[in-house]
């Protein structure tokens, strides 16, 4: 899958483009984001945050007072969200550049994964933090595997993975430190309700893996 086709395809869909208020939707689907930027990101932090769609996350870490520099593969969104439009697979910057990273739902749709992870411990300053959210290998994949179907129906988007724990450790194995927390997708109420009353059935089956890594 070439870059220029994924970013088309974001600059057309990017998530609640289509939503009369992108906010209040934003917040409603996915309402632990805030939660997990307030835990990890506090004011005068020097953040990269790659892949930021329309910018919602931006807003909000700027509203905190924390530095935010943003990056998209789509110039149009990258535009909008006050941005950056660069490769996450080949950023720009120096080495040690930036005290943290937070991408959320990113970097399983870049093709080199793995490069882009790189990439982020490469500009993190000794002792750095990067919050990463990737797809997790819980119900949904095992429902695509069950049923035939290819891993891109799981979202309709050009290009998708999903990782197990054992995936994202191996993923993250040039950081220093690695935890993992498995999460629901929110947008499903019933779903994300039923998983946070039974954590054991969500560390095996939820949907999003969230990475807290330390260079």
């Amino acid at each position: 899958m070439d870059k220029k086709s994924i970013a088309d395809y974001w600059t057309e869909h990017a998530p609640y483009k289509e939503c009369c208020n992108k906010e209040i939707a934003r917040r409603t689907l996915e309402p632990s984001v805030p939660t997990l930027i307030d835990k990890y990101f506090h004011k005068g932090d020097k953040v990269l945050e790659v892949g930021c769609g329309l910018g919602y996350d931006t807003s909000y870490m700027r509203s905190k007072g924390i530095n935010v520099t943003a990056i998209d593969l789509s110039p149009t969104n990258a535009k909008i969200a006050g941005g950056i439009c660069m490769d996450a697979e080949n950023l720009w910057f120096k080495d040690g550049f930036f005290d943290k990273v937070f991408s959320f739902g990113v970097l399983h749709h870049t093709p080199n994964t793995q490069k882009a992870v790189n990439e982020i411990h490469r500009v993190l300053k000794v002792g750095g933090e990067a919050v990463i959210m990737i797809y997790h290998k819980g119900y949904a994949y095992w429902y695509l595997m069950m049923t035939w179907q290819g891993m891109n129906d799981y979202d309709h988007t050009p290009l998708s993975k999903m990782y197990s724990k054992s995936e994202a450790i191996k993923l993250f194995k040039c950081f220093s430190k690695v935890d993992l927390t498995v999460m629901p997708f929110e947008g499903n109420k019933k779903v994300a309700k039923f998983f946070y009353r039974h954590p054991k059935l969500c560390k095996m089956f939820g949907s999003f893996l969230v990475i807290h890594a330390t260079k």
